[in-house]
This record gives structure tokens, sequence and C-alpha cells, in this order.
């Protein structure tokens, strides 16, 4: 009977160790997107100014970010034979820091009543020559970034339609990204996980000028939903659509004081965390 007694409790103290390390190991490995909320910043057209200012304040506060690259994001010459083009060396790195590099088509067509000439507006497009620039953009980025083997996508000018034809659900059946970034202003805010169109998911145009306050109020709405908010950003400290560097860092710096209730991630990141719940 003592011998009984004893057994008993050496099972009960493994399972209880057991239990116990188990639950340590959950809470050290506990997944970031279960916190209030997602906030994704993303960045459009490789901007100098992204190279030059919104990496190292990124990786100052250890955010990876995704930027949306059409072309390489710069010159594809160097002005010294055998010398690798300065972008060419910059997106490189920017990928091998963990960001993502991301697919906004090669030629960035848009509409022509947005300033865009004629032979390269997307009234003039074809599907099949919007699908051979996503498809040759892939392959430059597979050179950039070869860890990386599928894509995410953002629409030019947030324009989704070609002619009569939304176009966006045409590159997903076809292998050719697996999201998409679309367009929406301050109050798109995603909370209905369960029916987002992942490949028109909305985000915020952060315009010219914009402030502070006005980039914490939206991410303090998407805290308040518990759900997830995009950044579309352009230029910092210079360029279109610009904000000031010193406006990008303090809301940065926000983020971060506030880590436990946001998880700041990627849009590829972020998007395969909501797919999945």
């Amino acid at each position: 009977m003592q011998t009984s007694d004893m057994k008993r409790k050496f099972v009960l103290t493994i399972v209880f160790i057991a239990a116990l390390f188990l639950w340590s190991y959950a809470q050290i490995n506990k997944d970031d997107h279960s916190k209030k909320a997602i906030i994704c910043l993303t960045y459009d057209d490789g901007l100098e100014t992204q190279l030059s200012t919104v990496i190292p304040q990124l990786d100052s506060f250890g955010f990876k970010a995704t930027f949306f690259l059409n072309s390489i994001g710069g010159s594809s010459q160097s002005d010294i034979i055998g010398q690798t083009p300065e972008a060419v060396l910059g997106w490189t790195n920017v990928a091998r820091k963990g960001h993502e590099l991301a697919n906004h088509t090669l030629f960035h067509p848009c509409p022509e009543k947005l300033g865009w000439a004629k032979s390269i507006s997307i009234d003039n497009y074809t599907v099949d020559q919007i699908l051979l620039e996503i498809t040759t953009q892939n392959t430059i980025l597979s050179l950039l970034d070869p860890s990386r083997k599928m894509r995410s996508f953002a629409f030019p000018c947030n324009n989704t339609i070609i002619g009569s034809t939304d176009y966006s659900k045409i590159i997903k059946d076809k292998g050719l990204v697996t999201f998409g970034r679309a367009g929406g202003d301050s109050n798109s805010v995603i909370t209905d996980f369960k029916h987002v169109n992942t490949m028109q998911v909305p985000s915020w145009h952060v315009w010219t000028g914009t402030t502070l306050q006005q980039l914490i109020s939206f991410a303090e709405k998407v805290k308040k939903a518990g759900g997830m908010g995009v950044y579309q950003f352009h230029g910092v400290g210079g360029q279109i659509f610009q904000i000031s560097s010193e406006t990008h860092k303090a809301f940065l710096h926000y983020l971060k004081a506030h880590q436990d209730d946001y998880w700041v991630t990627t849009f590829s990141g972020a998007m395969e965390a909501v797919t999945k719940q």
C-alpha cells in the first residue's frame, strides 16, 4: 500500500512538472499576434529616403516592415563598370535584415487622369501585360531576396481594374502573389478576419504632412477595435507624399513604448497570421 502511494505521488509529480514546463514554454513562445492589435508598416515605390532614413530608423527599434518595389527602386546602372548599383546593394541588404520585399509591378501603371502618360497608363494596359510585369518583377525580387519564395503585392495607385476586369483574383489564381494590398483611408481598420478579401486588404495612404498625432490616432483606432491596421507610406524626410523623418521616428517610438498593445510586423506576416485564425 505504501509502495502504491509512492508511485502515485511520483506520477503526479512528473505530471505536474511536465505541465509546468509546457505552460512556461507557451509563455516564452507566445505568438505576438495574440496582442490587442496588428500594425503593418508598408512603404511604396522603393524610394531613396526609405533606404537612407526609414531602414535605419526601423532597425534601431527592431521593427520589420514591407517594401513594395517597382523595378528595383532606383537606378539600374552604376557609374563604374563592374560595381554593383547602389540600389541593388541597398535592397539586398534590406532583405537580409528580415524586411519583406514585395511586388509593386515593374512600371507602376496608373490611370491617365492622375497624370500618367498615355503610353504607360493603366487605361491602355491589357491583363496579359500586367501579368507579364508582375511576373518580371517577381524575378527581379527573387534575385534581391532569394530566401522568400512567394510575394505579396500592392496595386499601383490602389487600382485593381484593367478595362472592366478586376485582375486581383487572376494574379492570385495564377500563383503570382499570395496577398494584395489595396487603398483606403484613416478609417480602414480590419476587424473581420474571417471575411477579409486577402487580395484587396485595405490600407491608409499616409498623405504629405501627416502629423504624429494622426499616425497615433489610427493606431489607437486599431487597438480599440482589436483589429489590424496597414499604413501605406511613401517618402520620409523627402520625395513624394512625404512626412518628416522626425514624425516617422517619433511614431516608431510610440509603437515601441506600447509594444504590449501592438504587434508590428510585415504585411505577409500579418496576413499569414490572420488567415490562420
